[in-house]
């Protein structure tokens, strides 16, 4: 397979894990959201850029915000807790949704720092719910005490018109036949309902509101069940006075007197249209679902926390090599076709499952039953309210990391073949100048004039080698990034030496800019970091800074210290950016035009990118603080080592 077609199949896998019905955000304790999956526009109609944008207790109705932050400072208080909580929250079209929300407490989690919040849209079910609760409550109130009562009523002729007022305040609609089969009465919710009279309705003259397709079936079980004097339930759909064809169910049963004679039947009829909806919606989710696990583009299986399988598709049986008999045995566990060390993956993955519901796709190696090893993406969601059994998915990543590794042999050749002639190209021109230096005083003025032309070209020729120099190491570093390859050393630094160092390096290369510099009383920043990188990162920060402002405005750089944190900000007073760039200025590629800049940059829209990953891997954030016309802040923060003697 091409490695265009395992990518495809790798994008496939993760859209049918970012089209689940559950969403996932992480919060902050303030409630500031900090990631929120694509999920989050289907149940609030927000994209996640602009989910981040808002604070989590501000969609919240305020009359769930006192259950709610109660049971939020409960988790804040107890590393790893969790908890559900049902509640409104509010649509980006102004209207409110129950959710439920499965709140996990991972902030001492140094992979995860952040409240991971599991969202569930439970709107149409909380609706459901209440219309099944109403509906069970007219059954038992009026079809069963009330049609009682009426029964009790219609004992004798004198008594009819006691019976017909109490049927007509009841909120069902009421119908007697007598022992002829033929209709002899409907109360007024069924004439409502119909928008017809009763003598309409009489007889058999209801029959022609019944929906042509219903209506034999109907009279069958009408008749049938007549003839054996047997209650019977049935639904069927009913034109309304609109002309609105609409789902009742029909609950009949025969009538007697006290003495024991058939009288006829009497029967009550409710509108079920909704419910039938929810039904039918529920048996497509079902039939979405077999369709997946039928469609053999990735391997799927029903398991348990122990390992159990208990459904296969055949696309995961060819993945494996076993048979379906095999895997479904009872002896079968899934976490011993694992490679040892991916095991404890697993366990991790099936408590996140317990908690939040669903997992993140992770790769796991399996071993297929010839021996050769199977690499794949993985990922689940837990299928039944107990969180029991779950879901899993299989991406076969053969082809994928195949690829990967002719990408890193590709590397190498790259490393070797276009570093090695900059390198050496670079070293000549410096070799020419120097010369040129040397020779100078003693050439004739025309010879001068010329080898100071020389020099000025070999200068500029150095510029470009610098510039393309920096582009295979920016493309290099992404690819490291990519392939996970990125490699720190890291060490006990001062930071303030770090800046102080960038800084001086950056004020050297632009001598006619300026560029403040503000430290902390303290003299000693200890962190745990990569110096190089450190430095990498706030050079980068400088550059675009240089690059964006104004030539006769300063650049200030400051560094600040806080409880647990370093924090460095690079400040200029350039155009400013607007929110959507913002969103997008740590994307690969992403470029933000410099005003009144000439030519090209020679950039690559790279540089923050590979700062926020080199940030991140040190456990830190980034950040920028922006407005139109205002200029730009960007920041990094990184966590602060004890204070010991530096190396």
């Amino acid at each position: 397979m091409s490695l265009e077609v395992s990518m495809h199949s790798d994008r496939c896998f993760r859209a049918l894990i970012e089209h689940s019905t559950d969403a996932i955000a992480l919060l902050t304790p303030d409630g500031t959201v900090t990631y929120a999956s694509l999920s989050i526009e289907r149940i609030l109609g927000y994209t996640p850029q602009e989910f981040i944008t808002i604070n989590g207790f501000d969609v919240i109705h305020p009359g769930d915000i006192p259950s709610f932050a109660h049971t939020f400072q409960q988790l804040l208080a107890t590393p790893g807790l969790v908890d559900t909580k049902q509640f409104r929250s509010r649509h980006k079209d102004g209207t409110w949704r129950w959710v439920e929300a499965t709140v996990t407490n991972l902030l001492h989690d140094p992979d995860v720092q952040a409240i991971v919040t599991n969202l569930h849209d439970i709107t149409e079910w909380k609706q459901a719910e209440e219309e099944l609760r109403a509906l069970a409550e007219q059954k038992e109130r009026y079809v069963g005490a009330t049609i009682v009562k009426i029964t009790e009523w219609k004992q004798t002729e004198e008594s009819e018109q006691l019976f017909r007022l109490l049927a007509d305040g009841a909120p069902v609609m009421i119908w007697t036949s007598g022992i002829d089969k033929l209709c002899t009465y409907f109360n007024a919710p069924w004439l409502a309902f119909t928008g017809r009279t009763l003598e309409q309705e009489l007889g058999n003259g209801w029959a022609e509101g019944v929906y042509p397709a219903d209506k034999q079936r109907c009279l069958d079980i009408y008749t049938s069940s007549f003839d054996a004097r047997k209650p019977f339930s049935m639904d069927y759909r009913l034109r309304r006075f609109d002309g609105q064809y609409r789902w009742v169910l029909d609950n009949g049963i025969p009538f007697y007197t006290p003495d024991g004679t058939f009288t006829g039947y009497i029967g009550s009829c409710i509108d079920i249209t909704e419910r039938r909806s929810l039904e039918q919606q529920l048996q497509y989710s079902e039939q979405k679902l077999r369709s997946l696990v039928e469609s053999n583009i990735v391997g799927v299986a029903v398991t348990d926390a122990e390992g159990r399988v208990y459904e296969v598709n055949n696309h995961l049986v060819q993945m494996l090599g076993y048979s379906q008999e095999e895997l479904l045995s009872e002896t079968m566990r899934i976490q011993h076709l694992l490679v040892p060390e991916y095991r404890e993956v697993r366990a991790r993955a099936w408590k996140t499952l317990v908690s939040q519901g669903a997992s993140l796709p992770e790769e796991k190696v399996y071993v297929r039953k010839d021996g050769s090893l199977l690499p794949t993406l993985v990922a689940a969601a837990t299928i039944n309210q107990e969180r029991s059994r779950a879901l899993v998915m299989f991406l076969d990543i053969s082809d994928r990391k195949e690829a990967e590794r002719r990408k890193q042999e590709f590397l190498g050749m790259v490393s070797h073949e276009l570093r090695t002639p900059l390198t050496a190209i670079m070293g000549l021109i410096e070799l020419a100048l120097m010369q040129i230096d040397l020779r100078l005083r003693s050439l004739a003025p025309d010879a001068e004039e010329l080898i100071n032309q020389v020099e000025q070209m070999l200068k500029r020729a150095s510029g470009q080698v610098e510039i393309e120099t920096r582009l295979v190491e920016e493309l290099l570093n992404v690819s490291r990034l990519e392939l996970h390859k990125f490699e720190l050393s890291l060490r006990r630094e001062n930071l303030v030496t770090i800046v102080q160092e960038t800084v001086a390096n950056q004020q050297q290369a632009a001598r006619t800019r300026h560029i403040e510099l503000a430290l902390p009383p303290d003299e000693v920043v200890p962190v745990m970091v990569d110096a190089g990188r450190i430095g990498q990162v706030l050079t980068n920060y400088l550059t675009n800074a240089l690059k964006y402002a104004p030539v006769d405005r300063a650049i200030s750089v400051r560094l600040e210290v806080e409880a647990s944190v370093a924090r460095v900000l690079v400040r200029d007073q350039g155009p400013g950016l607007t929110l959507e760039q913002q969103q997008h200025i740590w994307e690969r590629f992403y470029q933000v035009a410099a005003p009144g800049h000439q030519g090209p940059d020679g950039g690559l829209g790279l540089g923050l990118a590979i700062a926020k990953a080199i940030i991140e891997h040190h456990h830190g954030q980034v950040g920028v603080e922006s407005a139109p016309g205002r200029g730009s802040t960007f920041w990094f923060t990184l966590p602060r080592a004890s204070k010991e003697t530096l190396e």
